[in-house]
């Protein structure tokens, strides 16, 4: 089962869509880091901290000074990213792991660093891959999110209409 990272905004909007029950049925092996959780809001942490105490969602925790230091380097490195950023960055490096956000420095950095980097598209196209949802339920899921986050690409969306539309 390959092992998925989750950024802060991929579980925020996961919440947001309502989709953390379908989201945890893909067939991947859910981690994210001390530091992301650390940015989740209180009201979005009520959904998601049953799933890390069940183990469906596996928490991080930065103890090792080695861990520490290899966030720390990859901050050092590149302008523009927090320590929680860089913590998702180093541990999908370490562990080999896909890495899912929707913050394009991030993707940017971690991409030409090897890292197997997706957004929350990939998410909602896999719910309907592996047949988590419908192509209808998923289409509402994603016209919802089009309508909180204006910056995804409109050209996905339209392509996404045309392959799940009626």
């Amino acid at each position: 089962m390959n092992i998925v990272i989750n950024d802060a905004n991929i579980l925020i909007d996961i919440v947001k869509l309502d989709l953390l029950e379908y989201f945890l049925q893909l067939d991947f092996d859910f981690h994210t880091t001390d530091f992301v959780l650390s940015e989740i809001s209180d009201e979005q942490l009520i959904e998601i901290q049953p799933r890390i105490d069940s183990s469906e969602i596996t928490l991080i925790t930065t103890s090792s000074e080695i861990d520490f230091n290899g966030i720390t380097q990859l901050l050092q490195s590149v302008s523009g990213l927090s320590f929680e950023d860089c913590s998702v960055w180093y541990y999908s490096k370490l562990l080999n792991a896909m890495l899912l956000t929707g913050d394009r420095k991030l993707r940017k950095e971690a991409s030409s660093d090897g890292v197997e980097v997706h957004g929350i598209i990939f998410v909602l196209d896999e719910i309907i891959d592996q047949n988590v949802l419908t192509k209808r339920e998923g289409l509402e899921k994603l016209e919802i999110l089009y309508s909180l986050n204006s910056r995804l690409p409109k050209s996905e969306l339209i392509k996404r209409r045309s392959l799940w539309g009626s």
